[in-house]
């Protein structure tokens, strides 16, 4: 049964957020549609769910596509282009929930916590953030769109082409009894976990309005991060840290690697719209470890491995960091002797 017949389109529907949204969004009872440019080869549309083929490239036919909509979800959206489509639904749909991401915030000098009244980056720049920011104020600044932004740290859930937890996660299926991270395992990085983004999509859904809204993991230091996912796994391994970066052949490397703590506030979400975590942190880590060592092992078993599953971060910090398991073992003897 859906709730008094209401409806969403998620842009995206295939991808990472975009599962867990449905799923969500499915539970609430909404009938939900997922929009795609082209079929993921592991991708399955939910029970309950319908799918389209939507071509971005084309306005009229996306814009056709998204009519009558109580609520439409963007998970893909990162360019002013983007934005000039998505203002054009103004009195067309019900509201919008679009993602964006805290690399927009303007660095350096970052409070703790972020709130996201902080300013973003510069409108002359063209990277990434500097897209999305302009993104933002695109939709921001349009009349009569109750558009709602958010702001994730790095995602980790299943489905993800990236997963920063899996240096933890493939150190404890290697059995490895130590661990050695640099900037003294204190660096603090946020993550957002999908099932919680899910959730707060679904409650900006059930309360319309033009927001900007942070969404984010308990702030943990690496390390802490590091113990909890051995936690979980039921693996003991010492945490051995020391001070200033990771070196060049890998030792100390990790993907939360910054001098300073970067840290969203989620005080707004709260006090706004009463979020709280669909999952723990705990669970949140289940489903990643689950859900990755059968990805992992299913690439393996064709003659593959963990590179194929998680490309982007290979992308983001190429190959030559990851797992240096001699430089660690002669650190931690000569730390030892």
């Amino acid at each position: 049964m859906t709730v008094h017949g209401r409806r969403a389109f998620i842009i995206g529907g295939t991808g990472q957020i975009g599962r867990a949204t449905a799923a969500r969004l499915l539970s609430a009872g909404y009938a939900v549609t997922l929009g795609h440019r082209r079929p993921r080869p592991d991708a399955a549309v939910p029970d309950g769910a319908a799918s389209v083929r939507v071509d971005r490239a084309d306005t009229g036919a996306l814009l056709k596509a998204l009519d009558g909509h109580d609520v439409v979800v963007d998970t893909v959206a990162f360019s002013p282009y983007h934005g000039a489509q998505l203002s054009r639904l103004a009195g067309r749909v019900g509201s919008l929930v679009v993602i964006s991401t805290g690399a927009v915030y303007r660095a350096p000098g970052l409070p703790v916590p972020i709130p996201e009244t902080w300013p973003t980056v510069e409108r002359d720049a063209h990277d990434y953030p500097a897209g999305k920011a302009a993104l933002e104020r695109g939709l921001l600044a349009t009349p009569g769109l109750p558009v709602s932004i958010l702001r994730t740290g790095v995602l980790h859930g299943p489905h993800g082409r990236s997963l920063d937890h899996w240096t933890f996660i493939k150190r404890a299926l290697d059995k490895r009894p130590h661990v050695v991270l640099a900037q003294d395992g204190r660096s603090r990085f946020p993550t957002s976990a999908v099932a919680n983004v899910a959730e707060l999509i679904a409650l900006c859904a059930r309360h319309p309005a033009a927001r900007v809204l942070n969404i984010a993991d308990d702030p943990l230091t690496v390390a802490e991060i590091g113990a909890r996912i051995f936690a979980v796994m039921g693996h003991e391994a010492e945490i051995v840290t020391f001070a200033g970066p990771s070196h060049p052949d890998g030792l100390g490397f990790h993907p939360w690697n910054v001098p300073e703590p970067i840290v969203f506030s989620m005080d707004r979400a709260r006090a706004e719209l009463g979020y709280s975590p669909a999952v723990s942190y705990d669970d949140a880590l289940r489903q990643d470890i689950g859900w990755a060592a059968a990805a992992v092992s299913e690439a393996e078993s064709a003659g593959g491995g963990w590179q194929d599953v998680f490309p982007d971060l290979v992308a983001r910090h190429g190959t030559e960091v990851w797992f240096p398991y001699a430089a660690e073992d002669a650190y931690v003897a000569g730390a030892t002797r």
